[in-house]
């Protein structure tokens, strides 16, 4: 059984080696079972569930396929999505489906003073460390990896707003427009940037997420976002960098496996914002509000690159004792 598990872990690394070795040139293997099967499910006389079969009612080998990946049309997370029309589903968001569609990334108004009142009244009132990490952890250390970061957990205040501002009808009618089925919010969490002139780490350094498929992501600004404070930024599919300014209250919402991005440092001015992370929902499944915390595990939609000199290496060996004692 252990010789097993040791063969089974190998296989996984080497995959995963091979894979960020293609994804780093620009490239994807992807199934073409896979592919049949998401071209089948656009086709309006497809059967569900169809298997591709050869003459004799054998299943086709899984044949993989080289396919580029750098900054291709969003397909990760859009390609069971109909091709949204306007002009047949009228939605007071249309042009922001338009917008998110055609190029990853949109920006809705919404209330600017419940968020103005959510900066005030939220508790940023943690640190970048994970409090329960593991021998097999995939994400941050114990220790946090920077000071010019604080996170904090949802208040039940913002939470049933959230479920409110994401249950209406304009926003289900966004989500069916970039998604093809509704949404429900996987995580929530704060995140205030505290203004610093040294090098962005972490989500301020540029990187791409490893979200699964359908799964999106999305920044709600608590207070106005000009080029001092740190403004969200991103890469298009020519390299172009842009800077998405905003008033308190806009939401950013951009497919973070398509784009490399990143929240810039701010330089005089400190940023609040709300992370947030969207993905499909059944039908008939309730909108819901989910808070999985501060950790990270191995695909969790936001694990970025982390430097590997960190600040908090530096310390004082007894204080960093004392302080990761104090996290359990």
């Amino acid at each position: 059984m252990a010789v097993t598990s040791l063969i089974s872990t190998a296989k996984q690394r080497l995959k995963g080696g091979v894979n960020q070795a293609l994804n780093t040139l620009g490239y994807r293997l992807v199934r073409a079972d896979t592919l049949d099967r998401l071209a089948r499910q656009s086709s309006p006389d497809d059967t569900a569930g169809r298997l591709a079969a050869s003459p004799n009612g054998d299943a086709k080998p899984r044949n993989l396929s080289l396919l580029p990946a750098a900054n291709a049309p969003p397909a990760m997370c859009t390609a069971h999505a109909p091709r949204f029309d306007p002009q047949k589903s009228p939605s007071q968001l249309a042009d922001k489906i338009v917008a998110f569609q055609q190029n990853g990334v949109t920006v809705i108004s919404t209330n600017p003073e419940k968020a103005a009142m959510f900066r005030e009244t939220e508790q940023f009132d943690r640190d970048v460390s994970n409090r329960h990490s593991a021998w097999d952890w995939a994400g941050n250390s114990v220790a946090p990896y920077t000071k010019d970061l604080a996170t904090g957990l949802p208040s039940p205040a913002l939470i049933d707003y959230l479920h409110a501002l994401f249950s209406g009808g304009d926003f289900d009618a966004f989500f069916r427009g970039v998604l093809g089925c509704p949404a429900k919010v996987a995580n929530v969490r704060l995140v205030r940037s505290k203004p610093h002139l040294t090098a962005g780490v972490g989500p301020q350094e540029w990187h791409s997420d490893g979200c699964p498929a359908g799964v999106i992501r999305g920044v709600l600004y608590l207070c106005d976002v000009d080029a001092q404070t740190g403004p969200f930024q991103y890469r298009d599919a020519n390299h172009r960098e842009h800077t998405v300014l905003g008033k308190t209250g806009d939401l950013l919402v951009f497919d973070a496996t398509r784009l490399p991005h990143r929240g810039s440092p701010p330089t005089h001015k400190t940023r609040s914002a709300i992370d947030l992370v969207f993905m499909p929902r059944m039908p008939d499944e309730e909108m819901t509000i989910m808070v999985v915390g501060m950790n990270h595990w191995p695909a969790d939609p936001f694990f970025v690159k982390l430097p590997k000199e960190r600040p908090a290496d530096a310390e004082d060996a007894l204080a960093a004792g004392r302080r990761s004692a104090s996290l359990y």
